[in-house]
């Protein structure tokens, strides 16, 4: 202080003359360097703080990584339902149409259902499901047919880029389109009326007597989220069983099974 200093200059000329005024002298400037050095922090304090704010910042950052982690497990299952959901939706619609008859005008002025479709086929890793547009006129990609003795057959199948993809091929020029993201896996079986033994059978495609048997289908997807979910060694996450039974090694990806049975209810009652 500049107060402190000028008394300071003072007793400093009085102590060459006095040796008592020399020793209040000496006192007087180790107190102000004392109160002086007292006003900073010594380095034992400054590291203790560092050390302290560091661990703070070390809890924060990891509860936001694992908010994060958890953020994205939560949006990718969602997705991951969300797209079950649409495929499966997709299917049973053309399988409630698939085989269905329409209405027709006789020339006598009386009505009459036209001619079933049996229509239900299984290619590689797919299904094509048939009607009449005379019952919608909208195939899977929402597109409408005028005449309603036009056959839309949708196939549904996946893809390279893992996505159910879906198209009427019954109309020239027509691409596939994607219903949804993540499927690993299509596979199809066919309950059929044996017309031998009159019984229901569960079978593959290869076994199949003919489409006009077929009252029912099952559609297995199996689905995988697009992103780990927050897992950074792969292996955490236990194996999958796939719809044939086989087992899906783990690789950090949520992955889900989903199997319905569709009835064709046009075809019931047909047989038996």
């Amino acid at each position: 202080m500049p107060g402190t200093h000028a008394l300071l200059g003072i007793m400093g000329k009085a102590a060459k003359m006095n040796p008592y005024i020399s020793f209040l002298f000496f006192e007087a400037e180790d107190a102000a360097s004392k109160t002086s050095n007292s006003k900073g922090y010594s380095l034992t304090e400054l590291l203790i703080g560092l050390g302290l704010s560091s661990l703070v910042v070390a809890i924060a950052l990891s509860v936001y990584q694992l908010c994060r982690q958890s953020w994205q497990a939560i949006s990718a299952t969602d997705a991951l339902y969300q797209n079950a959901q649409v495929a499966i939706r997709a299917i049973r619609r053309q399988a409630d149409l698939d085989g269905a008859a329409y209405l027709l005008s006789a020339s006598d002025n009386h009505v009459m259902l036209s001619t079933p479709y049996p229509s239900v086929s299984n290619p590689s890793e797919g299904l094509v499901l048939s009607h009449w547009s005379g019952v919608d006129p909208f195939d899977c990609q929402g597109n409408s047919s005028a005449s309603p003795s036009a056959l839309i057959s949708n196939s549904f199948k996946r893809s390279s880029n893992k996505e159910l993809t879906c198209k009427d091929i019954n109309t020239s020029g027509s691409s596939y389109q994607a219903l949804a993201e993540g499927v690993e896996d299509l596979q199809t079986r066919f309950a059929q009326i044996n017309p031998v033994l009159n019984t229901l059978q569960w079978v593959n495609a290869s076994a199949l007597f003919g489409s006009a048997q077929i009252v029912a289908i099952e559609v297995c997807l199996r689905l995988a989220t697009t992103i780990r979910i927050g897992v950074a060694v792969k292996g955490t996450l236990a194996p999958t069983t796939g719809c044939n039974g086989e087992t899906i090694a783990a690789d950090g990806k949520l992955r889900r099974v989903f199997r319905q049975v569709m009835a064709l209810r046009n075809r019931l009652g047909a047989y038996g």
